[in-house]
């Protein structure tokens, strides 16, 4: 049995299944979901007007009035990288869900509203690094969302 208040962050890359996992644990526990990429806003119109920079900033403004709350947020695949976002989630408990490239990319598809998805081989090294530094991971290959939700829950009511 996961306790109130949950304060719980998933973290890892595109395609992973952040959102989905973190709507399925939240409805399970009965708490808040706040999908910070959704947040965000217009995320590709962000990076045309003001390039990936424009975007890390407004990804840190929503994180602090996120991290303000509790329930179960879904981080944006580089969110992690930042130093002061690791700082900005102290208090969460961050998992980490990972999948290999080639099923990330099929989840993706065209990577519509991603602008950095044709880069997507590129992130998953670059940021591997602060991945594995953020939390336990949970591998979501060959898992349906539930089975990712079952492994997600295990390790937030594990000592």
């Amino acid at each position: 049995m996961v306790h109130a208040p949950v304060r719980l962050a998933l973290a890892g890359p595109m395609g992973a299944g952040k959102s989905t996992v973190g709507r399925l644990l939240a409805e399970r526990w009965g708490v808040p979901f706040l999908d910070l990429d959704s947040e965000i806003g217009d995320i590709p119109a962000l990076f045309a007007s003001g390039g990936e920079a424009s975007f890390r900033r407004r990804e840190a403004e929503v994180l602090v009035r996120a991290v303000a709350g509790h329930g179960v947020l879904a981080l944006g695949g580089g969110t992690v990288v930042d130093p002061a976002n690791r700082r900005r989630l102290e208090g969460w408990r961050v998992v980490v869900l990972m999948g290999a490239a080639p099923t990330l990319r099929a989840r993706i598809g065209e990577g519509v509203g991603r602008p950095l998805a044709p880069n997507l081989e590129a992130l998953l090294a670059a940021r591997d690094a602060a991945h594995r530094a953020a939390g336990p991971w949970v591998d979501t290959e060959g898992r349906d969302p539930r089975e990712v939700a079952d492994r997600v829950e295990a390790l937030c009511t594990s000592p």
